[in-house]
């Protein structure tokens, strides 16, 4: 009977180890995917800084987002940007589909003449 108890409390143990531990593997990837999610939005924006000023309207508005596959369903777009004389501000947002989850990073800046 004692031997019983042991082997199910070790199982229970076990158990939860095995849970913690695919719990932190999908963590692992997700962190993983927002990595290739930051460096492809900065490798857009190191794209756009070193155009033109006058340029920066049309460079956004021509840009190739299909260039992009590291995510899956991994789709860039440009939401929000407003450009203005001296000072424009840019938006590179990034979609991708996760586990079934869309998910997506945006990250902003500003470009001045």
């Amino acid at each position: 009977m004692e031997l019983m108890v042991a082997v199910g409390i070790l199982l229970i143990v076990i158990s939860a180890l095995l849970a913690a531990f695919v719990s932190c593997i999908l963590l692992n990837e997700s962190n993983n995917n927002l990595s290739v999610a930051t460096n492809d939005a900065q490798y857009v924006l190191e794209e756009i800084k070193v155009q033109a000023y006058d340029q920066v309207q049309s460079f956004i508005n021509s840009y190739n987002t299909a260039k992009f596959s590291n995510l899956n369903n991994e789709t860039i777009s440009f939401p929000g940007c407003t450009y203005g004389a001296d000072i424009t501000q840019v938006t590179v947002n990034v979609n991708w589909t996760e586990r079934g989850r869309n998910r997506n990073f945006s990250l902003s800046t500003e470009f001045a003449r």
